[in-house]
């Protein structure tokens, strides 16, 4: 089974979804199928998290697609910063990839922050 590493390093400029205080982001990660749902630890009170957090997914065939979706912790219900789907394809022949990735606002207009993801993938060893 090929592995595949996500590194959450931080992020920036994250939308302010609280009325009184910074958010309190978080982090959602999974491939397509949702069965290996992981997240971050959740970092209070600003637009700027740095999480450094790493995650191995067992990689399966077909599931080409890394989910991310950016939280802001409350106490009754998690509000949806931004979300990004990650094309894998490109990782599977360069093996690693360092990027910011935009966080589009819900109409694609403007931006709701960035996120810097290290990706590692390696295939399976016969």
């Amino acid at each position: 089974m090929a592995q595949l590493q996500v590194t959450v390093v931080e992020g920036r400029n994250l939308k302010k979804k609280d009325f009184f205080s910074e958010s309190d982001p978080f982090v959602r990660i999974y491939l397509d199928d949702k069965h290996q749902t992981q997240k971050t630890k959740v970092k209070s009170n600003t637009k700027n998290p740095y999480w450094s957090e790493i995650f191995v997914f067992n990689h399966l065939k077909g599931q080409n697609f890394l989910h991310i979706d950016v939280y802001d912790k409350d106490l009754l219900f998690n509000d949806k910063i931004g979300s990004l789907k990650i094309n894998l394809q490109d990782l599977y022949e360069n093996k690693h990839i360092d990027n910011w990735y935009n966080l589009p606002s819900r109409f694609g207009v403007s931006s709701n922050g960035e996120i810097h993801l290290i990706l590692d993938y390696q295939p399976l060893q016969l």
